[in-house]
This record gives C-alpha cells, sequence and structure tokens, in this order.
C-alpha cells in the first residue's frame, strides 16, 4: 500500500510539472520534491528514469482516454449511431475531459501538448503501441460522413481538427488549474459546446472558399 501510495504521488506531481513545464523543462530534483519525499532515489527505485516516468504517465494518459472513448463508441453504435459528425466530435471531445475527480483532469491534454514540444518522436513512439483502438473507430466514423469530401481536403480537415480541439482542451485545463482572464470562460458551459460546432464547422464548411 505504502508502495502504491508513493508512485502515486510521484506520478501526480510530475505530470502537473510535465504539463506546465514540459518534460526537458522539469528535473528530478523539483519532481521528488512537489511529491514531497526526501530522498531523489525514490523517483529511480519506481521508475528508473524521468524518461520512463514520462513514458508511464503518457501510457496511462492514452488508455484512460481510449477506453473512455471505446465505451461511448460501444453506446453510440449500440443504439444505430452515430448519426452525425457532430455526436461524433461529442465522443471525440468528452472521452478527453477527465471527471473533476481524477487528479490529472487538470494535466492530460496538456501532458500531451507540452511533452510533444520537448521531445515529438518521444511522445509519438511512446504511444505508437497504445491501440487508439476508440479513435481510429472515431475517425472511420468521420470519413464517412465526409464522404462528400475530396480526400485530400478531408485529411487535412482532420489533421487541424485534432490541433483545435486539443489546443482548446489544453487551454480549458490550464484555465482551471490557474485562474485568469480566461477562468471564466471556461465556466461557462457554453464554450463546450461552441468548440463542438466550430469543431463541425471545421469539418464541414465550404471547399471553395474563392
Amino acid at each position: 500500500m505504502a508502495k502504491t501510495l508513493t508512485q502515486n504521488k510521484i506520478k501526480i506531481a510530475a505530470q502537473k510539472l510535465f504539463a506546465e513545464k514540459g518534460m526537458d523543462g522539469v528535473s528530478v530534483r523539483e519532481i521528488v520534491a512537489a511529491a514531497g519525499q526526501k530522498n531523489m532515489a525514490s523517483l529511480h527505485y519506481y521508475f528508473r528514469t524521468k524518461e520512463d516516468l514520462a513514458r508511464v504517465l503518457l501510457l496511462d494518459a492514452a488508455e484512460v482516454i481510449d477506453a473512455e472513448r471505446v465505451r461511448l463508441m460501444d453506446a453510440a453504435e449500440a443504439a444505430g449511431g452515430p448519426k452525425s459528425v457532430q455526436e461524433v466530435l461529442e465522443i471525440f471531445v468528452a472521452s478527453a475531459v477527465l471527471p473533476n475527480n481524477d487528479p490529472r483532469s487538470n494535466s492530460n491534454i496538456r501532458l500531451f501538448l507540452q511533452t510533444f514540444q520537448s521531445d515529438a518522436e518521444f511522445v509519438q513512439k511512446t504511444v505508437a503501441d497504445s491501440g487508439d483502438i476508440g479513435y481510429f473507430r472515431c475517425l472511420g466514423h468521420l470519413k464517412k460522413m465526409m464522404s462528400h469530401i475530396e480526400e485530400a481536403t478531408m485529411k487535412r480537415r482532420i489533421y487541424l481538427l485534432q490541433h483545435y480541439v486539443f489546443n482548446a482542451l489544453a487551454a480549458r485545463e490550464r484555465a482551471k488549474s490557474v485562474a485568469g482572464p480566461e477562468t471564466p470562460l471556461w465556466k461557462d458551459d457554453g464554450m463546450m459546446k461552441e468548440l463542438l460546432k466550430t469543431a463541425e464547422n471545421l469539418l464541414l464548411g465550404p471547399t471553395d472558399l474563392e
């Protein structure tokens, strides 16, 4: 029990720090201190290196998101859906928003973005074998619903969708964790509705911009 508790303290402290500063911007000493541990060897004992700890956190984050995405997609398909792009986007976004009682709720998306900025190859290699079953199911439904759009345009829009959604959700996490001018905006339920609607417009908007 004590071992698990210490591991969790280190993971929670590291995730918050990585989300704020990126992997390269955080030292082992900072992580250990934030976890309330006196001995720097505690991190090496449980996780060997800072990089190994980051891998564990990224895999945990990917798995919790995809497990929820699979659950929501199972429910939608059992009900004969998803029936619209908006319904797929609701699943795509909702699965990435963790419950407020989860200590990772203000850092899960930022963990990915900050670590990616530090070392994109490290993130890609880490999550390459995580499955992403729910992600690809969402993608499959979107592609069917966008079949009237030329393939190259569709690929660009889906690529932009991911950047748009995850950067917006990272801003939401940041606003929840540090009070600032953005915080009141994200306390308004209408912000998530606007995120979904604008994401839909990004995918289905007119293709002829001239």
